[in-house]
């Protein structure tokens, strides 16, 4: 467990280094992105699904040269990911999908969308804690 906690937080650490660096970070919701401030990870965050806006007309106002793409860990997630990565490569940005793919590797079965990951890591640090 400490091997997986370690793991997790080495890709949390990479993806605020990201989000310092004013790459934007892309989300289903408000509460994924609350999610990720419970994290300590802030920056400039798009909300992909609870925008009012067409998914295609919100890709296209991104004008960054990389993107990370952070959506939930299920089947829809998935399916969401891989649009957004094939429309963000078309129009030639860098869609990021690494850190969402080693994040849901270290999670599957535990955790299913973003604003579970905060309670987990709790969850997992506690245990930790209860073993010392």
């Amino acid at each position: 467990m400490q091997r997986k906690y370690d793991a997790l937080n080495r890709v949390l650490v990479k993806l605020a280094r990201k989000a310092d660096e004013g790459v934007p970070i892309l989300v289903e919701g408000t509460k994924d992105l609350l999610a990720l401030e419970r994290l300590g990870i802030v920056g400039k965050t798009i909300c992909v699904k609870s925008s009012n806006g067409v998914l295609v007309d919100l890709l296209d106002s991104i004008k960054d040269k990389e993107a990370i793409v952070l959506v939930d860990f299920d089947r829809t997630g998935e399916m969401l990911a891989e649009r957004i990565v094939t429309y963000l490569q078309r129009k030639g940005v860098d869609a990021n999908s690494v850190l969402w793919r080693r994040i849901g590797l270290l999670v599957k079965h535990d955790v299913k969308d973003l604003e579970g990951l905060p309670s987990y890591l709790k969850k997992i640090e506690e245990t930790l804690k209860k073993q010392l």
